[in-house]
């Protein structure tokens, strides 16, 4: 770890610093949506809409935190906006689409929310093309904003920049079976010292393997000039990846880590995607720094009782993690550690509609203070961005998002959330819109953030 704090006092010096912030293809099948959880939480919370019967999408509104909201609309001179990080410093990032004669560009987009130039639209000035992995990224306090674009093969590909400056394409998984398809960075820790994510290659039975991958920051001095690196490096998958380890008959040959903090301990999953059941298969787990920090050791995160799978999407510097337990519903989690005896236990969260045997509600982010964030679904399955506190096991709490339907994805240590907002759609007479499915057609996705401290 004292590796870790020398490459962060570097990166200070390098002028990372979010003070930065006041100055100044073609379409073909990819990967994302087996490489992000959004996305599978998005598919499966649809299917979930799916075997429901829809009732009227009008839900009363729920008491909110009295907060100051930003309102953040669209990306200038495109379609969207949706945030997904926010560093200590009030700085965000997100995406951005562009629908240009029925193909979409993707383009990762930053906003400071306070100081001199807050409110200020900055993008990466390189597209991701269309992308399904659009949700994946975050941004340091340091300033080093990770994601993905487009590499030279059409497929995404992890990568690291910072306004300003020349971006780092982070690379793709490669072993003696030779090099993946495509990759993505998914979060960064506060310090700006480790990247965390995955790098996915199609099998021929159109499964895909998905490598679960740590970039570890590296400065070298050239001419008495610093010039920071990033090295990659598989996380171990501790044997779980063999058929039956887990569940009968199925192999989990996926893994991600969604987060990671100053400690070096990375959340996770490990599953398995069937494209032609359409189902999924699912565990969550952790990686943590060996001694010596010469690699990472596995375990895995206990289930709750009456449901079959679960995920960790976020980890803060306490070594909290949030995620969700699910099977045909979800609920969000909280995972806690004993200090003591080195245990770790799950529980489940309240939703904001208590009374509700049914829904999808995801926490996404958690913040150091144990302030969580994400959504919870009402009795029409319609999501609304939400906070929890791993203090209070007992609270759960709208964030009073824009919009009429909402979620929120990243929260800092100020108590600022963001995510993004949609609004239903009403034909010329007044009448709601629906799709094929029962679903509601919504507007295009908007950005927001709210500051409930």
């Amino acid at each position: 770890m004292k590796a870790l704090k020398r490459c962060f006092w570097v990166l200070l010096c390098f002028g990372f610093i979010s003070s930065v912030w006041a100055q100044n293809q073609e379409k073909m099948t990819r990967p994302g949506k087996h490489l992000t959880p959004r996305h599978r939480m998005a598919n499966l919370l649809s299917k979930a809409q799916r075997m429901a019967h829809p009732g009227s999408y009008l839900a009363p509104a729920i008491t909110s935190d009295n907060s100051k909201t930003w309102d953040l609309g669209v990306y200038p001179g495109r379609s969207t906006a949706e945030l997904q990080s926010i560093n200590d410093f009030g700085v965000a990032m997100g995406w951005s689409n562009l629908t240009i004669e029925g193909e979409t560009e993707t383009l990762m987009i930053g906003i400071p929310l306070l100081g001199f130039n807050a409110g200020q639209w900055f993008d990466s000035g390189v597209i991701s093309g269309e992308d399904d992995t659009g949700e994946a990224g975050g941004i340091s306090n340091t300033g080093i904003i990770v994601g993905n674009i487009m590499s030279s093969n059409g497929w995404p590909e992890a990568y690291a920049w910072t306004p300003n400056h020349a971006g780092v394409y982070l690379g793709k998984y490669s072993d003696a079976n030779g090099t993946d398809d495509g990759s993505i960075a998914i979060a960064i820790n506060h310090s700006g010292t480790l990247i965390v994510g995955d790098s996915g290659k199609v099998l021929p039975d159109g499964t895909m393997r998905v490598t679960a991958l740590v970039w570890t920051s590296k400065v070298t001095w050239n001419n008495g000039q610093p010039t920071l690196s990033w090295e990659m490096h598989a996380l171990p998958t501790g044997g779980w990846e063999q058929p039956g380890a887990v569940f009968d008959g199925i192999a989990l040959i996926a893994w991600g880590g969604y987060g990671v903090n100053d400690l070096g301990q990375i959340a996770g999953d490990g599953w398995f995607y069937d494209p032609v059941l359409d189902e999924w298969w699912e565990i969550a787990v952790l990686w943590t720094p060996t001694k010596g920090g010469k690699g990472w050791k596995i375990e895995r995160l206990p289930m709750a009782a009456g449901l079959a799978y679960n995920e960790a999407l976020g980890i803060n510097d306490l070594g909290e993690i949030v995620g969700d337990v699910w099977e045909s519903n979800a609920f969000p989690a909280l995972y806690k550690q004993d200090p003591r005896n080195k245990t770790w236990s799950v529980n489940v969260l309240p939703t904001t509609s208590p009374d509700l045997v049914y829904g999808w509600s995801v926490a996404w982010g958690i913040n150091d203070l144990g302030d969580a964030v994400g959504y919870c679904t009402d009795e029409n399955w319609i999501p609304k961005a939400t906070r929890w506190n791993s203090h209070d096991l007992s609270f759960a709490k709208s964030l009073g998002f824009p919009g009429d339907t909402s979620a929120a994805y990243g929260v800092n240590n100020l108590g600022i959330a963001v995510g993004g907002y949609q609004y239903f759609v009403f034909d010329a007479n007044g009448n709601q819109e629906f799709d094929e499915n029962g679903n509601p057609i919504l507007t295009p996705e908007e950005a927001a953030a709210v500051r409930f401290r």
